[in-house]
């Protein structure tokens, strides 16, 4: 099989509560499925042949917009989800400040959730999932719905470095970047997001 195009798209803006934080509940925004449309637009030309996301809402609805576009069915990988934050809703207010600044070094296992190494083992057998799929498919084009956290671990696991969530400037909501993965799975540099495409950027 030839190289493969992966197009990692971060989903749109997300609902969260007053505390600021999302539950696993919540779907977009308007500003969020504006978002999705406009990702879905510059997408939907570029060849590609199958469409994938996480199982959680805001990833779901951001596919959507792009399945309407071209007729393709999103597969649910659920293993590509967020971190999951546990019961961080009833973490002290100086950890939920934490969160909501998108501290990676947080380890949520303290709150029934998961802590970054378990993030990153589930992620790694997640794109393990994707990648078999792919294969069995026989396509070469294909684009992933997820979340910052989850494209910077397939980031980092491509690139063969370990996992830092800092190492590249925070990603855009609905917001992409494409990879070429070969056979040994390595990519070419980092080049970062895109997000010309986007009228609001959040």
């Amino acid at each position: 099989m030839s190289k493969l195009k992966l197009w990692l798209v971060r989903h749109g803006e997300t609902q969260v509560g007053g505390d600021g934080l999302y539950r696993p509940s919540h779907g977009l925004t308007a500003r969020g499925r504006r978002q999705a449309n406009e990702v879905a637009g510059a997408l939907k030309d570029v060849g590609i042949q199958a469409c994938y996301t996480s199982a959680l809402p805001r990833a779901i609805e951001t596919a959507e917009c792009f399945t309407r576009l071209t007729d393709f069915e999103a597969i649910q990988i659920a293993k590509l989800n967020e971190i999951d934050t546990g019961d961080i809703f009833s973490a002290p207010e100086e950890i939920k400040r934490r969160v909501i600044g998108h501290d990676m070094d947080l380890d949520y296992s303290q709150f029934g959730g998961e802590s970054t190494d378990a993030f990153i083992r589930r992620v790694k057998a997640g794109y393990g999932n994707l990648i078999a799929a792919v294969h069995e498919m026989r396509v070469n084009n294909v684009a992933a719905f997820l979340h910052g956290g989850t494209i910077a671990v397939i980031l980092s696991l491509l690139e063969g470095g370990p996992f830092d969530y800092r190492a590249r400037p925070r990603m855009p909501n609905c917001a992409y970047t494409l990879v070429e993965v070969g056979a040994e799975g390595a990519i070419s540099e980092w080049t970062g997001w895109e997000s010309a495409h986007l009228t609001e950027k959040t």
